[in-house]
């Protein structure tokens, strides 16, 4: 919707074309992250200590401990950096590799992670083979080892984990990163 040549976002997933802007840097150390897209500003961003950073390109490693299905939120435990618009995370450097647990396994691939506003679940869709009948699935949420990408390129809030997933027999998505070591 345009109003007085302002773009509104609330109800797009569509990333803003307008430049973030300097943000300050976020502070050193493991952090906990809330990871979302932001309605308003039309970008993704990340929320530590009460403090907002907004990003268009994602990369990275990091633990992901949940999700917030009522506001749309996925939550992570690991180290950021913001480096213009490029918000790359890295795993705690003490995190043990998540459990692989029993279920339903999907191989490594271009996994697409979205949350469905609709009815406050998520998706794991398998980017690399779209026109398959298993390639999307829907989650109540998301735990595991998260293998992030996402280019700015793509104008739609897209995050990717490049990895291995488990469905849990109560829909609950594992992720397993392809560069970890599991038992």
């Amino acid at each position: 919707m345009v109003t007085s040549n302002i773009i509104l976002y609330e109800d797009s997933q569509y990333q803003s074309d307008e430049p973030i802007g300097e943000q300050r840097q976020i502070p050193a150390g493991v952090h906990n992250i809330e990871l979302s897209w932001d309605r308003k500003a039309g970008y993704m961003r990340v929320v530590i200590e009460s403090q907002t950073w907004h990003f268009k390109e994602f990369l990275g490693k990091a633990v992901v401990v949940g999700t917030d299905n009522q506001r749309g939120r996925i939550n992570l435990r690991g180290m950021a950096r913001i480096d213009g618009e490029t918000l790359t995370l890295y795993r705690p450097p003490k995190a043990e590799p998540h459990p692989v647990v029993e279920g339903e396994r999907r191989e490594a691939t271009h996994n697409r992670l979205c949350y469905r506003r609709s009815s406050r679940d998520w998706r794991l869709r398998d980017e690399r083979r779209p026109e398959s009948p298993d390639a999307l699935v829907f989650t109540v949420s998301y735990v595991g080892d998260l293998s992030a990408e996402w280019d700015k390129r793509d104008n739609i809030a897209h995050i990717y984990h490049n990895g291995w997933a488990v469905i849990d027999s109560k829909d609950v998505a594992h992720l397993y990163d392809p560069d970890l070591i599991y038992g």
